[in-house]
């Protein structure tokens, strides 16, 4: 059985981690955007059919809304995030001494 140089197990990390956090990144944008689409399709159901009056009576259009806002925005931050994640990974791989060749 062949072992791995400490470059070849290296790498295999970096890339099983950056796999993870790009799985991460695809699944979380995904979510956002199923949340916007779900979100949408309600709003679409009240605003068409006048039943925005009943939640403005109930006292909750303006709390379902600032909800959703706060939510989304949230999930879309955090996708940043996760790219930003990304990215400072990407960079150690290049600066992580056992990547550096010894010349």
């Amino acid at each position: 059985m062949k072992k791995n140089t400490p470059w070849e197990d290296s790498q295999i990390r970096y890339a099983l981690l950056l796999e993870g956090v790009n799985d991460l990144i695809r699944n979380t944008t995904r979510l956002a955007e199923t949340y916007e689409t779900t979100n949408m399709d309600f709003a679409q159901l009240i605003y068409e059919n006048g039943l925005y009056e009943l939640m403005k009576k109930a006292d909750q259009l303006k709390t379902y809304e600032r909800s959703f806002e706060l939510m989304y925005y949230s999930m879309k931050g955090q996708v940043e995030q996760l790219k930003h994640l990304r990215e400072v990974l990407q960079l150690f791989l290049i600066k992580d001494p056992i990547n550096i060749p010894i010349n």
